[in-house]
């Protein structure tokens, strides 16, 4: 149940529209509140926004959410306005990211991203996540959607996607792919991986 009984509060001290609260109603699973120390949307559950045509978060940012946030299936350009800290997982599957600026700075469980790689150009996105967030293109290079036969084709489009594998390459959970890569992947390409991580990465 949402705080329907404080809607005026909300509305007077910090200008949410009708608009706004009823997209708030409609995709928290749990409760919402305005926290009044940063003016950002609290909630005590999950927001699940999927495919809602969404270009971005109605205006509203989100601070604390204590289970988990979804905003699979939109047409989100950037994560700006998504919360802050997610108690479980943060999934953003199916956007047309160019950046992960704003993304959560702490997720427990799970960060689950995937773009549409067909339609953006993947090298272009890796540089900006290293340009905003540092660290961030060796983690998603750890996840499930980055499989060994992707990475292969990211690689056979542009050999430079093999700096980015060399900053994963020896991560603990990046090992789980390593047999696979080193099955699959020319033995120029591996020894360019192999070169770059020796020198930590840095062409």
């Amino acid at each position: 149940m949402n705080y329907i009984n404080r809607w005026k509060v909300f509305e007077s001290k910090f200008n949410l529209s009708d608009a706004q609260m009823n997209f708030l109603n409609d995709c928290t699973h749990g409760t919402w509140k305005v926290n009044p120390r940063t003016a950002l949307i609290d909630i005590r559950g999950s927001f699940i926004c999927d495919d809602k045509n969404l270009n971005d978060f109605k205006g509203i940012r989100f601070g604390k959410i204590t289970k988990s946030f979804s905003c699979d299936d939109n047409y989100l350009k950037t994560l700006y306005g998504s919360p802050r800290e997610v108690g479980e997982s943060f999934w953003c599957f199916r956007n047309p990211l160019i950046s992960l600026e704003e993304a959560p700075s702490e997720i427990v469980q799970y960060f689950g991203f995937q773009n549409y790689y067909s339609e953006y150009n993947t090298k272009a996105f890796f540089k900006e996540l290293e340009r905003d967030r540092p660290g961030v293109a060796e983690l998603l290079l750890t996840h499930h959607f980055l499989t060994p036969q992707v990475i292969k084709q990211e690689i056979t489009k542009d050999s430079y996607f093999c700096y980015y594998v060399s900053k994963a390459w020896n991560t603990e959970v990046f090992k789980k792919k390593q047999d696979e890569l080193i099955r699959i992947l020319s033995g120029e390409d591996l020894q360019k991986i192999d070169a770059l991580w020796s020198i930590g990465g840095y062409l």
